[in-house]
């Protein structure tokens, strides 16, 4: 099992922000987080918001058994409770590839949080854990959501629909991905944009 093999790094450090592994002791900050239906209709891929999904989301997001995921709490200095999640999902070890995603408490958006914890993380996945491809989704409409992979470098592979059940209706989705190869050629153009 990949548990057994690797083990993750408990904290990754950016520069307004910390990335620490997700515990128990955080589910009333992500229950919070995801009661607010505007957040959760993003996670929850537009399902209709119910605080039992939420408490879902909020389980899966804690529980550490899951070898293929890692969560990741998002910590700000003026902050004692996680302000957000970043996500290492469905990792497979023999592809090297795995999907990102992330969500923010609303009273922060806009302040570039995501960017830079998707940043902090795929500089692990890549330089650490070595994975050759990482992908992400987002709704459509999520313009946010889009920029946040669009400012990592992340490069649009294709959109999609997303037949829910019951009464929901369709839902257009867009798939992100970004490389190994892309990984590096990006940070080395932005180390000689540095020296310049």
């Amino acid at each position: 099992m990949i548990a057994e093999k690797f083990h993750f790094s408990p904290v990754l450090a950016g520069e307004s922000l910390t990335l620490r592994q997700i515990e128990k002791k955080d589910a009333p900050a992500l229950l919070a987080i995801l009661s607010d239906p505007l957040v959760a209709k993003y996670v929850t891929q537009g399902s209709m918001f119910s605080f039992g999904r939420s408490r879902r989301v909020a389980a899966e997001l804690l529980n550490d058994g899951r070898p293929d995921s890692k969560h990741y709490g998002i910590w700000i200095p003026e902050s004692d409770v996680p302000v957000g999640v970043v996500s290492l999902q469905n990792w497979r070890q023999e592809q090297k590839d795995a999907m990102i995603g992330y969500m923010i408490d609303r009273r922060f958006w806009r302040r570039g949080l995501a960017t830079e914890a998707v940043a902090v993380l795929l500089q692990y996945v890549f330089c650490g854990l070595r994975l050759r491809r990482v992908e992400g989704r987002c709704h459509a409409v999520n313009a946010a959501s889009e920029r946040v992979m669009q400012k990592n470098g992340m490069v649009l592979e294709r959109t999609f629909i997303h037949k829910r059940m019951f009464f929901a209706g369709p839902l257009e989705m867009k798939i992100y991905s970004l490389t190994d190869r892309q990984f590096e050629a990006c940070r080395s153009g932005v180390q000689r944009e540095g020296k310049d």
